[in-house]
């Protein structure tokens, strides 16, 4: 078996562990805009509840029901926060997952060109033997043919 195709092998495992580092991000890319899905849904029920507040409020509105509804709002908001730091740990969670990928498959490139290489060695090499065999062959032919 030649060099190269025994590096093959090498190639081979080097692409399955960038196929699992691209599905890695695939996942976490999902989640990120699952996260920013939630938050926007958080962003849309404060306005929503604001709206409603200030709506309520040109049309006179109890007290009691003002607080709970401003409670709610707040509570809505610490929820934003805590969401939008869900949403940047998902987002640099993605940026370790891409940068890992963009190695796995530098690296993958890097032996492809290597094997390559390999390859093109080994056809040199083949060819310069063929020459050699053909050289044999015409000297002995001419050799026994004499002069």
């Amino acid at each position: 078996m030649k060099r190269s195709e025994r590096l093959k092998v090498i190639e081979t495992l080097a692409k399955q562990r960038e196929d699992q580092a691209a599905a890695a991000l695939g996942q976490i890319r999902a989640q990120v805009e699952a996260e920013e899905g939630r938050y926007k849904e958080l962003e849309s029920y404060r306005a929503e509840y604001l709206g409603y507040l200030d709506g309520q409020g040109g049309q006179g509105i109890s007290i009691e029901q003002w607080r709970r509804t401003q409670g709610f709002i707040d509570q809505l908001g610490d929820l934003m926060v805590r969401q939008q730091n869900a949403v940047a740990q998902w987002k640099e969670r993605e940026d370790q997952v891409l940068q890992k990928w963009q190695a796995l498959y530098q690296k993958r490139k890097n032996i492809a060109k290597f094997i390559e290489g390999i390859s093109i060695e080994e056809v040199i090499a083949a060819d310069k033997q063929e020459q050699q065999a053909i050289d044999e062959l015409v000297s002995m032919r001419y050799g026994q043919e004499g002069p």
